[in-house]
């Protein structure tokens, strides 16, 4: 079987994804994407909106249309 981590280690790592989802916006994206839908409150809406156009990879064309429709819904400013 593989090592145990130290309780410190899975602490230190759950912090550091905890801040990592801190924001629902990214920036720097050399595609161009501006929300990230691996965020927690992002994710179950980016299923819902796969499912409702009946796809399961976006193209650039439809992400942007999801994304504008996140910003929209929770603002242009990073939170």
């Amino acid at each position: 079987m593989g090592k145990k981590m130290s309780a410190e280690t899975v602490e230190k790592l759950m912090r550091i994804n905890r801040d990592k989802h801190d924001s629902i916006f990214i920036s720097g994206n050399k595609y161009g994407y501006k929300v990230d839908v691996n965020h927690p409150l992002i994710s179950p809406l980016y299923d819902q909106f796969k499912f409702e156009i009946g796809c399961n990879i976006l193209s650039d064309k439809e992400r942007f249309q999801f994304e504008n429709l996140i910003i929209q819904r929770y603002g242009k400013t990073k939170k």
